[in-house]
């Protein structure tokens, strides 16, 4: 079975460990989303998403691409899906981002937007795309402290943008 490039890149990111520990088992659909509860014989009063109240499974597909509560924070970041399928839908947003430490802000929005998700199960906040950018940009100003030289000013500019 051949290795998607993201694996490769995912482990030389200048992510924090626990990020890119996060996005590998989103790459390998081991994420706890209700769906892969289910799978795994869980009682749950519900398995549908708690971000959008739709009445739809809370799968991978649907948490980070299809949901209009992740559809309205990947706008914030500038970033129209139209692609569903989890590997071509970050290859769109690797289109989209267009920069060499795309990688970087993949596996930090998809934490920012995971963790929407958990204040709201958790601890009962409710998602808002804004808070989810605001806590992406705390993130991903981590990032700078970690990157490559010759990178830091190009990842510097770039979150510039959205302050």
């Amino acid at each position: 079975m051949p290795v998607h490039s993201f694996f490769r890149k995912l482990w030389k990111s200048s992510c924090q460990n626990k990020h890119k520990f996060f996005f590998w088992l989103l790459l390998r659909d081991r994420l706890s989303t209700r769906e892969l509860l289910r799978r795994r014989n869980m009682i749950l009063p519900s398995y549908d998403c708690v971000c959008c109240n739709l009445g739809i499974d809370e799968s991978l597909t649907h948490l980070f691409f299809s949901c209009p509560f992740a559809q309205a924070c990947w706008i914030r970041l500038n970033i129209v899906l139209v692609e569903l399928d989890p590997v071509l839908a970050m290859e769109e947003i690797r289109d989209q981002i267009n920069l060499p430490f795309f990688m970087d802000i993949m596996i930090v929005f998809y934490w920012s937007l995971w963790m929407q998700r958990n204040d709201l199960i958790f601890r009962g906040i409710h998602p808002s795309p804004v808070r989810c950018l605001d806590n992406f940009k705390k993130k991903f100003a981590l990032v700078i402290l970690r990157a490559k030289v010759r990178y830091k000013e190009s990842v510097s500019q770039w979150l510039e943008g959205f302050v």
